[in-house]
């Protein structure tokens, strides 16, 4: 099956007959994708998307395997706990450690959703506490600031939201008007609908980040290798470029992260902080992409006692001093004018690193590149995040 015969998410019934004749019909690419892009199917899947799960969780491709695994806190408990069964007793060691962290990660999810179920209320008694430790007049300015942030997160919100749906409000009116005219013009059919199908995934996004700025710090850590992280949010960052239609070829990926160094993190967390700056690094040379080179990504770590320091540098177009300015205010929703994103990315990495224990801190020039430092602890410190 070529790329361009991918089949549509909806036709879950004639991928399983296919996998069912011959497992490797679908190319192994093209089966992760399957995983990798489904996300909203995953929570009440159907009985044609359930047979393709069971047959990818036995794929003979381990990698393949994996991304089922990654994908198991995310099932209905009927589905997770036979395919959980079966993949922690995996032979391939990435499949076993992938589907333990995913048992990981739904034990967390249940004792979170009970710690939120016992803490309603909770910000109306931490405004009390905080009155009677500090008294009313500190108490009324941190509720004044928190009102002011909320203000311009719901401001931002509604502004993205509102550029995402006014162009599928017109394509949708304009595909109205040529179903009311009679006239089938197939050219103008496909300009509209591919314009609303874009659109869509792009709201898609927007929820999705809005969503993972707002999941819960979790408060189990494993130890991991920071190569390990770097190397897999790197694999998943140019995958991204390329699927944009740009060769990530040009740019050159430098490490300089030693074998040994490890940290304790959540994860997928850590994960998901070093994929999305990453990302915005590759990203850095889409406007300059026909210059000439050399175009460079760099990771690089340094032990210090007990912490960790990480750079992430590129000499990608840079920003300027404005929307530097902008950026370090760290506040989600809001994103430059002269930048592409949900403005939730930088922010949420920001949140999950000062979850760990650390700090993220941004530094950028025109035409010069940029340079994002994380710190983490090597060890957890025990302590639940705020």
């Amino acid at each position: 099956m070529d790329n361009d015969d991918v089949l549509p998410p909806v036709a879950w019934k004639q991928i399983a007959d296919q996998l069912r004749d011959d497992p490797e019909a679908i190319p192994r690419s093209e089966r992760v994708s399957l995983l990798t892009g489904q996300t909203e199917a995953w929570g009440a899947p159907s009985d044609e998307c359930v047979a393709v799960l069971e047959l990818l969780a036995r794929d003979p491709k381990w990698e393949v395997r994996r991304e089922v695994a990654e994908i198991l806190s995310q099932l209905p408990e009927a589905l997770f706990s036979p395919l959980a069964s079966t993949l922690t007793q995996d032979q391939n060691h990435y499949v076993r450690k992938a589907a333990e962290r995913a048992l990981d990660r739904r034990r967390r999810g249940e004792k979170n959703a009970l710690a939120r179920n016992k803490k309603s209320g909770d910000l109306a008694a931490e405004y009390d506490s905080m009155e009677r430790l500090y008294g009313s007049l500190p108490t009324r300015k941190a509720r004044r600031i928190v009102e002011k942030h909320f203000d311009m997160l719901v401001g931002g919100t509604v502004h993205n939201m509102r550029g995402l749906l006014t162009p599928i409000k017109h394509n949708a009116e304009e595909l109205s008007a040529l179903a009311k005219s009679g006239s089938i013009d197939k050219r103008k059919l496909g300009q509209h609908a591919s314009s609303i199908v874009t659109r869509l995934a792009d709201l898609e996004q927007f929820l999705d980040d809005m969503r993972a700025y707002a999941q819960p710090l979790p408060t189990q850590r494993r130890r991991e290798r920071l190569i390990d992280l770097v190397r897999e949010a790197s694999d998943a960052a140019r995958a991204y470029f390329q699927a944009t239609g740009h060769d990530p070829a040009a740019i050159e990926l430098r490490f300089s992260v030693p074998e040994s160094l490890s940290v304790e993190v959540a994860r997928h967390q850590v994960l998901s902080v070093f994929t999305n700056l990453l990302r915005n690094a590759f990203e850095a040379f889409r406007s300059i992409r026909n210059e000439v080179g050399p175009f460079w990504i760099s990771v690089s770590a340094t032990l210090d006692i007990d912490r960790v320091h990480i750079l992430i540098e590129d000499n990608g177009v840079g920003f300027g001093e404005d929307d530097l300015r902008q950026i370090r205010e760290f506040i989600p929703g809001h994103k430059t004018m002269k930048h592409d994103g949900t403005g939730f990315g930088l922010p949420t990495a920001r949140r999950y690193i000062e979850g760990h224990g650390g700090s993220l801190d941004i530094d950028s020039q025109i035409q010069a590149g940029t340079k994002v430092r994380i710190v983490l602890p090597i060890e957890s410190t025990g302590e639940p995040p705020e």
